[in-house]
């Protein structure tokens, strides 16, 4: 009797390049018009609240374009209404760091503007506490048993991933300032026929 494996839970993650000078600095005077930190993933540095408005330009081809073509990738035979929930601004300075979380809603994302080098690696984490705290799984070199995979982000990189994906940011080991634009999306999807 022939064996037969199959893959039943993944998670993928969507990585796209957009290094325009024109988003970045969208992202940037915005930064310098927020003047209360939240608390949330971040451990020193800074962290706006929420944004919720109405979509721009600039907020659809940084946001949901690149989440629409992920999205077609994934599922080519449904068409995918997508929404912009939320967003907000990261700026971790000198041994900051973001500690182990996810997100809200169906998609999220990360754009980075600013990746001076040693800034950080982002890292996402299997979310089973089982596999987590378990190294025997560190034997075997096949995604099946990854516990963590790690990115390094470059500038104008932007990475997508379901909204309950775990992951964290190292600390910020340079002398510069890293800075990122995180969202959330929701979305609604209506078969083309059968």
């Amino acid at each position: 009797m022939k064996s037969l494996i199959q893959n039943i839970f993944v998670s993928t993650v969507f990585k796209k390049n957009l290094n325009d000078k024109i988003y970045k600095n969208y992202f940037l005077k915005k930064l310098k018009s927020c003047k209360k930190s939240v608390v949330f993933s971040n451990v020193g540095g800074f962290q706006s609240e929420s944004f919720i408005e109405v979509e721009t330009d600039i907020l659809h081809n940084v946001f949901l374009n690149p989440a629409y073509e992920f999205v077609k990738e994934l599922n080519p035979r449904q068409e995918i209404n997508l929404k912009l929930l939320n967003y907000w601004l990261n700026q971790n300075k000198t041994n900051n760091y973001n500690v182990l979380h996810n997100h809200q809603g169906f998609l999220s994302g990360i754009y980075y503007i600013k990746t001076p080098k040693n800034s950080g690696r982002l890292i996402f984490q299997e979310g089973n506490l089982t596999k987590m705290s378990n190294n025997y799984y560190n034997h075997f070199d096949n995604p099946n048993f990854y516990t963590k995979f790690t990115m390094v982000p470059q500038e104008g990189d932007l990475y997508l991933f379901t909204s309950n994906t775990f992951h964290y940011v190292e600390p910020n080991l340079s002398k510069k300032d890293r800075i990122s634009v995180s969202f959330n999306l929701d979305v609604q999807t209506y078969s083309k026929g059968n």
